[in-house]
């Protein structure tokens, strides 16, 4: 990122005002008087043709869920992640539950002297933390000095030490490669620190993940999304990866029956399905490569960084062009902590396409 703003350590406390997230389709309707159902959304990174849902046999709505209902889910997350085995995850109501229970959770477990979170990112880690009563930090850094800040923090920091990194990066989209991540686990391991990596968005690499080494890494918790890259967020289930005692201890403190029966039926059905999922990532690939050219065709905006399942653009006219979107019904995610940043999300179908193409030829700067 070339924002010269991003060159300095900002270290502030999290305040509490209301955090500016994506997929607001409801106060845009209410700001650009457009019904709801009228909105093309993407202001999110959600894949937007997600998984097709089954039919739900009727005693998944009927009854709470069973215990080896949830083993089945378990076990088919634990092979999609390239788990040592489902001993090492607890899945629950979504990523962002975890994110609200862990801060709270870990203090039981490990003193906890200081969290750093490593951005700009995801707003919510560092709000959970200070709710939960924590000495919060946030850097706001160029994405290429994240990995050496991390390692200073533990080789120089308290013991319990909290590091906490979006990989990739919302909304940088700035990827650490695994091996890295692996050697900070390690240095936070011997420090007596600990290390939180959030995937949510590393579907579509998931070579990058350090899942497959989660049993060599005892102070390290990977936080995983389900809903993003299978297009199902409504179904609200997330997962965590961390060493099976600490596992057994949150599951625990979580308690039974958190995910719905039909959630935990059709997640179970996805996770397994190999083809569904490479040929999505073929495609978000693709797509990914078509909306960079179709925004930097018709603007000024430049792409500063990406994944797969969104897009970061940059440009002193980001707030102009994201109102002109949204008089046309189409939502994008503009930023709190800078104004010339706007993010996209992909557009699904032929429709949702040629209606961006359009807004944009409509586009006067």
């Amino acid at each position: 990122m070339t924002d010269k703003t991003m060159h300095k350590t900002q270290t502030t406390l999290i305040d509490t005002t209301p955090i500016n997230h994506g997929g607001s389709i409801d106060r845009a309707a209410q700001k650009y008087g457009i019904a709801v159902e009228n909105w093309l959304d993407l202001s999110t990174g959600i894949n937007p043709l997600g998984y097709p849902v089954p039919q739900i046999a009727p005693h998944h709505w009927q009854r709470l869920p069973l215990g080896n209902e949830l083993a089945a889910l378990k076990n088919a997350a634990s092979q999609y992640y390239q788990l040592p085995s489902p001993d090492h995850l607890v899945c629950t109501a979504g990523t962002q539950s975890l994110i609200q229970t862990i801060p709270f959770w870990l203090r039981d477990h490990s003193h906890i002297s200081s969290v750093h979170i490593l951005g700009p990112t995801y707003a919510e880690h560092g709000r959970c933390w200070q709710r939960a009563g924590h000495a919060c930090k946030h850097h706001n850094i160029l994405a290429m000095e994240r990995l050496d800040m991390a390692r200073s923090l533990f080789e120089t920091g308290t013991s319990g030490t909290v590091v906490i990194l979006v990989n990739p990066n919302n909304p940088d989209g700035a990827l650490i490669p695994a091996s890295d991540i692996a050697d900070l686990s390690n240095l936070a391991d011997q420090s007596n620190n600990w290390l939180i990596v959030d995937e949510a968005f590393i579907d579509c690499e998931p070579d990058q993940s350090v899942c497959p080494n989660i049993n060599k890494m005892p102070k390290t918790l990977v936080l995983r999304s389900f809903g993003k890259f299978f297009g199902l967020a409504g179904i609200r289930i997330g997962c965590v990866v961390l060493s099976p005692a600490l596992a057994r201890d949150l599951e625990e403190r979580i308690g039974p029956w958190a995910i719905p029966g039909p959630s935990m039926e059709v997640a179970t059905l996805a996770f397994a399905d190999h083809d569904w999922q490479q040929a999505t990532r073929d495609r978000l690939s693709k797509d990914r490569d078509r909306l960079e050219a179709l925004v930097t065709d018709h603007s000024p905006l430049k792409c500063v960084g990406a994944t797969p399942l969104f897009l970061l653009f940059d440009g002193q006219k980001a707030h102009n062009i994201a109102n002109h979107l949204a008089r046309k019904g189409i939502l994008v995610r503009l930023f709190d902590h800078d104004e010339t940043k706007v993010r996209f999300g992909l557009p699904g179908t032929k429709a949702e396409w040629d209606r961006l193409e359009v807004a944009f030829q409509a586009l006067a700067i």
